[in-house]
């Protein structure tokens, strides 16, 4: 029969040039203790919760920002809400400056100009 042209292994020595590099992954595994892993895990946690602290931050920075634009430019109302904004803002500007606004009650003798309780 005809080897198969799948096999991976015989292109193994082709893809390896150097088997040195081997050699120096396995010192390394061999001289690691169990002290210098636990150093290794407790720098690890540190960085890791220190991460998630950051990602915390910028996360309510970034929230309490964008909160905050939203009702800066009216984006947070609901479209009635804006209409009616919009139609108080046409009266006022089309209300004629001639009328006199009422500000005092009458009162009821002419001798006392202001009401009073």
């Amino acid at each position: 029969m005809f080897p198969s042209q799948d096999d991976f292994n015989q292109d193994q020595p082709k893809n390896t040039p150097n088997n040195d590099t081997d050699k120096t992954l396995e010192q390394i595994d061999a001289n690691i203790s169990l002290e210098n892993v636990a150093v290794r895990k407790q720098q690890l946690e540190k960085i890791f919760i220190k991460l998630i602290a950051f990602g915390l931050v910028l996360g309510t920075v970034l929230g309490i920002g964008t909160y905050y634009l939203l009702h800066k430019f009216g984006l947070t109302k609901r479209p009635d809400q804006l209409e009616q904004e919009r139609i108080q803002r046409q009266r006022e500007e089309n209300s004629p400056a001639d009328v006199k606004k009422i500000i005092d009650f009458p009162a009821h003798n002419d001798q006392d100009k202001r009401f009073k309780l």
